[in-house]
């Protein structure tokens, strides 16, 4: 009799147990999907020091934020776009790409290249430059990097007219292009079947490819900021830009900024300063021991500043991995503020 009691109510005690964790799932579910509870409750043993910033988190583990993730890949009109595409990568690629030129036995090899880290986002960027300007796209060095590179006359070319089209705004990478395009002339004189130009002067050249970099700082220096700089700003963030929420021990708020640094460039930091209007004072940072550069800082932090930034990136969105610490940013400032446990 005992054991036919068992067998009795043995579907009945399955049924209400996986109601109770169907419901408790859920409930947790629904608390979890909101990214300020996610991160404050998640990341507690990030690290170890008294306070979080969100800009510790990897692209793996953001992708476990329910929310951030919807807004990780947006069907948006700006990002089927060419026209926002276009100067959106020249900025990418003068925060995180290269361009480089490089002999063999016979040619000089010019590649145009964007490494990131591998996670699904930045792998999305990078196919969406491909798909609107040019390029391939593939994952390298034991799937810690996605990389977009132009390699092929075809591409190279393709790129070149973009960046006539949008030139670039950083010294550095008009020394690196110029150096190119001693070998690589302009779009329009030259075909994707042309003979390469003599390469008999390329050491010569390339063991003085800077040397124009002072005078373009100072002339970027006293130049505005483009129409084009809005669209290139997000690139530029993309790469170079960090959103942080930092903490105290009790779980409060202690500083929330947007950072973004260069080595050398003050202008463009005077740029973005200027374009979100803001008052806050560019920092330098000290020189290193045998240092050739000097590096600048700037931090926004004030509720104007955020307002400003939240206006832009409606307008003008993140694509990639950066989108998603700025969704948690955003989130956290645009909706219920929880505190964190000791």
């Amino acid at each position: 009799m005992a054991g036919g009691k068992i067998r009795l109510y043995t579907p009945m005690l399955f049924a209400t147990g996986f109601v109770f964790l169907f419901t408790v799932g859920g409930v947790t579910g629904v608390t979890l999907s909101q990214a300020a509870l996610d991160i404050a409750l998640h990341d507690r043993k990030l690290n170890n020091n008294s306070h979080k910033n969100f800009t510790t988190l990897t692209c793996g583990k953001a992708l476990t934020y329910g929310r951030a993730l919807a807004q990780v890949t947006p069907v948006t009109r700006a990002s089927a776009d060419p026209n926002y595409i276009e100067p959106f990568f020249v900025g990418l690629l003068e925060g995180d790409g290269t361009i480089t030129s490089d002999l063999n036995p016979v040619t000089v090899r010019v590649r145009i290249v964007i490494s990131l880290k591998n996670c699904t986002e930045n792998e999305y960027m990078l196919n969406l430059i491909k798909t609107h300007i040019c390029g391939r796209v593939f994952i390298e060095r034991n799937n810690r990097y996605v990389t977009w590179i132009a390699s092929n006359k075809s591409d190279i070319l393709k790129v070149l007219a973009v960046l006539k089209k949008y030139p670039l705004l950083t010294a550095r990478k008009r020394a690196q292009l110029s150096f190119a395009k001693s070998f690589w002339p302009t779009p329009g004189s030259y075909t994707a079947n042309s003979v390469m130009p003599n390469i008999s002067n390329f050491k010569a050249l390339r063991d003085n490819k800077y040397h124009n970099k002072l005078n373009d700082l100072k002339i970027l220096s006293l130049t505005r900021a483009p129409l084009y700089f809005s669209a290139w700003l997000s690139g530029f963030v993309e790469a170079e830009g960090n959103f942080s929420l930092v903490f105290n021990e009790k779980g409060q708020l202690r500083k929330s900024a947007f950072h973004i640094g260069q080595n050398d460039e003050l202008h463009i930091l005077t740029w973005i300063a200027e374009y979100f209007n803001s008052n806050n004072k560019i920092g330098k940072d000290r020189a290193t021991k045998g240092g050739n550069f000097n590096h600048y800082r700037l931090n926004l932090y004030n509720a104007e500043s955020r307002r400003r930034l939240f206006e832009h990136f409606k307008v003008y969105p993140l694509l990639g991995q950066k989108k998603t610490s700025y969704s948690l940013w955003y989130n956290y400032h645009c909706s219920v503020k929880p505190t964190v446990g000791p």
